[in-house]
């Protein structure tokens, strides 16, 4: 266990017990059904997470919240990590504080830099616990040190207003009542008090960018420019945090008005409902649009990514697109700006006239019915009417493809498939989803679109067969499945 050095300076007046007394009383009423809510300290073992340990012990024991404690370990063969650990157990058994502990399991980092992946499984591992105890919040130690640091990286990054406004004190059901106390005065409290902390030697690593900031250049900051500097980071955190809370009530109404689709991996703007606003606002709907899409994955945009997103608005042509990290991608289609994340699911199936068959990856059902009466269909919808030479060699169901060819139904001859397509307004995205159906490599039907004329029924003949995509476990024909 590492203990730390005394501070260089008193501890401030304001303690920690009544910064997170504050901060709580201003989400809790005395007099309400949950007037003693149950909290989830998480608990690293560094000075922050122990003092805020602390002072929720003293509110506990007044009665005003209900105590559960929580530690992640992040690298389970590490015997400092294990030293931490201990740390943490045995004050939590010596104060009968209720204590979750887990392993991190590597198989569950999942992708992106090492700190986004452990932070993402630290969160995942807090909100699991904070549901299974029926915990209205978690409080995290985040204090203005690291305030200090997350806006001063952001800005050498290169960020946006939402950037600088730094670490939220309150984001659902987190809440940070320390962002205003000074990590040198969480220390000492703890020292005064008695609670054990330590320091995780990963703080000392400067591989890391932040642990550069923090050792290399903040103090050479506070040395030769100013020895305020992390006050002032934090006052521009403060002020951006304010104008901010402004822009997202105007971005509510752009969004409100601008918004066309809402799916799971697609989001449609109108262009010209967007326009009328300021620019910052309509930098901040396109950024919502792709936060919506990322979900839980991390998506951090720059103000150059911003610059991007507002020339696509207002210079882009038809066609013209984006590409974000996460399969997010942003297309300018006439005047409307689409949002997808991912691209369309391979598709290859081997269809047999008379045989149905489910295709999962697109949650539809092929149906065959062998020599439809007239009126025949055309393909312009879910279904269409092939004339068939020999019914028992298979079709391919496929995704476009750039270099296909096609002789739409009434057309005097072929032309590229995705020509056809752009002349019925698809947009660029959407051409590489269109299904099409092909026998011996000549595309037969454009599903949703258009029959081929290699097979127009021509009149009622045994080779007809009529074949109807239908979403799986519904009776409904909804094109807008396929």
């Amino acid at each position: 266990m590492i203990m730390n050095h005394p501070p260089n300076h008193p501890p401030s007046d304001r303690l920690p017990v009544e910064a997170l007394a504050e901060t709580l009383r201003g989400h809790v009423r005395p007099d309400g059904p949950d007037s003693a809510p149950a909290v989830l300290v998480a608990a690293s073992g560094g000075a922050d997470s122990m003092a805020l340990l602390g002072a929720a012990l003293v509110l506990a024991r007044a009665g005003e919240i209900r105590l559960y404690a929580a530690h992640l370990v992040h690298h389970p063969n590490s015997p400092e990590a294990r030293s931490r650990a201990s740390l943490v157990e045995d004050f939590c058994r010596r104060q009968d504080i209720p204590l979750e502990t887990a392993d991190l399991d590597p198989a569950e980092l999942g992708q992106g830099s090492p700190e986004e992946r452990m932070r993402r499984a630290r969160y995942r591992f807090l909100e699991n616990r904070a549901q299974k105890l029926a915990c209205r919040w978690i409080l995290t130690g985040h204090h203005a040190g690291d305030q200090a640091e997350t806006v001063l990286l952001r800005v050498l990054l290169g960020t946006g207003l939402k950037g600088l406004s730094g670490i939220r004190a309150e984001r659902g059901m987190y809440l940070r009542p320390f962002l205003s106390l000074r990590k040198a005065d969480l220390e000492a409290w703890c020292r005064r008090e008695g609670i054990p902390f330590a320091e995780d030697p990963a703080n000392r690593d400067l591989s890391l960018p932040r642990n550069r900031l923090r050792h290399n250049v903040i103090p050479r900051l506070q040395e030769g420019i100013n020895p305020r500097v992390e006050e002032a980071l934090n006052r521009l955190a403060q002020w951006a945090g304010e104008a901010r809370e402004l822009i997202e009530t105007q971005t509510d109404l752009c969004w409100g008005e601008s918004l066309r689709i809402f799916q799971k991996t697609k989001i449609a703007l109108d262009i010209d409902a967007i326009l009328p606003y300021f620019k910052v606002i309509q930098k901040n709907t396109l950024a919502r649009a792709l936060e919506s899409l990322a979900g839980d994955s991390e998506l951090s945009l720059s103000a150059a990514d911003q610059d991007r997103l507002a020339a696509l608005l207002h210079d882009g042509r038809t066609g013209a697109f984006l590409e974000f990290p996460g399969g997010l991608r942003a297309v300018r289609h006439r005047r409307r700006i689409i949002f997808t994340r991912g691209s369309a699911a391979p598709v290859h199936y081997h269809l047999i006239p008379g045989r149905d068959r489910e295709l999962p990856e697109l949650a539809v059902r092929a149906v065959w019915q062998e020599t439809p009466a007239p009126p025949w269909k055309s393909g312009q919808g879910s279904s269409a009417d092939l004339a068939l030479e020999s019914p028992a060699d298979p079709l391919i169901l496929r995704r476009a493809r750039e270099g296909d060819r096609f002789f739409p139904l009434g057309s005097p001859g072929e032309k590229r498939l995705f020509r056809f397509l752009t002349d019925r307004g698809v947009s660029r995205e959407d051409k590489r989803a269109t299904l099409v159906l092909e026998r011996h490599g000549i595309i037969l039907w454009v599903v949703g679109h258009r029959l081929s004329e290699f097979a127009r029924v021509r009149d009622i003949s045994e080779g007809n067969w009529r074949i109807t995509l239908i979403p799986s476990h519904d009776s409904h024909l909804t094109e807008s499945r396929i």
